[in-house]
């Protein structure tokens, strides 16, 4: 195996080229910096774990309209939530849904177009923290960059996690879902809740057409058991011989105690656990932290201090919701659907965007104060 040792680096190295390191790459570009991206795969966005599914809360921090029309998808325009009792409540809902490679390309190309340096094939190995030095390899090769900072974005295993958090245990869960040919109503997202598929979260089904969805769950344990149950449910016993690819990957679960800046080390998106618990989405969070490490890279102000001020609260609401539901039975799930069914609440929750957490469920207390009894379930 050959050695290449190279000499300092003005560039600050960026581990994963995904959707949060493509942008922090773009945004830290057109600020002037020299930015590397180090992909550990020869394509971007591949293998493709993400459903792709994102509130419209994604026009606030891209101007869609510059997407290729290709990327998006779908529109959506509902969201079915079925409770356990099989009873279900009817959301009006404007989420969209990205060709999750196509989206990663795209961010990928915007941070090269600003200046970015994209490198493939670039496996991290190790980051000295003392001796300011980044080991990678890149085929047979064994790479050393000498530099004072490095920001990573490799996602849920990111091995830097534990380089800032060696005392934080990552409770990650596991999804699988397929992307399957059949009849759907391409307007409308569905969620099911309860143990009987999902305990400790939720499966889903969202149509890209109406030939096509992608469909799928995330447990702790036993996910293919539960999966392959959902699926005879949902799709019949034939289902496998519909589905055109499989997807899967770990979710990160929040922790409001995660530090994401550490001696020149930075985490930004499911490498920081910044990660909504209710949903598993990662992008908008993971976009506004990426903004929250650019803003903190020209003000000098701590980056911990602006990514919790940007996203942390919400993303705390949203890790104390997941708590009560976790704790609550199937016949209190079924309840809350029946509570979100009532005209108010459901005003409320159309119109406030799930990315405000913390605004809705204050809102949500309010006009229905039954929701409360929830709250027995964090103590």
């Amino acid at each position: 195996m050959a050695n290449d040792k190279s000499d300092k680096s003005d560039s600050i190295p960026i581990i994963g080229s995904g959707t949060i390191g493509s942008y922090t790459a773009y945004l830290l570009a057109k600020q002037g910096y020299i930015v590397t991206l180090y992909e550990d795969h020869d394509k971007i966005g591949i293998p493709c774990h993400c459903t792709g599914i994102v509130t419209s809360g994604l026009l606030n921090i891209l101007d869609l309209s510059k997407l290729k029309p290709e990327l998006i998808v779908n529109r959506l325009k509902r969201v079915k939530v079925v409770a356990p009792n099989h009873d279900s409540t009817i959301i009006k809902s404007s989420d969209i849904v990205l060709d999750r490679v196509g989206f990663d390309v795209f961010l990928a190309e915007k941070a090269v177009d600003a200046g970015a340096k994209l490198e493939y094939n670039h496996k991290f190995i190790n980051f000295d923290m003392q001796k300011k030095q980044l080991t990678l390899k890149h085929k047979d090769v064994i790479k050393t960059v000498a530099t004072d900072k490095v920001i990573a974005a490799d996602g849920p295993n990111s091995q830097l996690f534990n380089y800032v958090n060696p005392n934080i245990k990552r409770e990650p869960w596991v999804g699988v879902q397929v992307v399957i040919k059949g009849e759907f109503d391409r307007e409308t997202y569905e969620a099911y809740l309860g143990s009987e598929f999902a305990p400790g979260f939720f499966a889903w089904v969202v149509p890209e057409s109406e030939n096509s969805a992608i469909i799928g769950l995330a447990t702790r344990e036993k996910t293919n058991f539960y999966f392959e149950k959902f699926m005879k449910q949902r799709c019949g016993e034939d289902w496998k011989a519909r589905v055109q690819s499989y997807r899967g990957g770990l979710i990160p679960l929040y922790n409001r105690k995660v530090v994401c800046e550490k001696q020149g080390v930075f985490l930004v998106g499911d490498a920081a656990l910044q990660v909504k618990a209710t949903t598993g989405g990662g992008i908008i969070p993971g976009m506004k932290a990426a903004n929250a490490l650019a803003d903190s890279f020209k003000t000098g102000i701590s980056y911990d201090k602006l990514w919790r001020k940007y996203t942390g609260k919400d993303l705390w609401m949203h890790l104390m919701i997941r708590k009560a539901m976790n704790n609550s039975s199937d016949e209190e799930y079924s309840w809350l659907v029946e509570l979100a069914n009532k005209q108010k609440p459901k005003a409320l929750i159309e119109n406030i965007e799930r990315e405000h957490a913390f605004r809705l469920m204050m809102r949500l207390f309010i006009a229905e104060p039954r929701f409360l009894y929830f709250a027995k379930h964090l103590l």
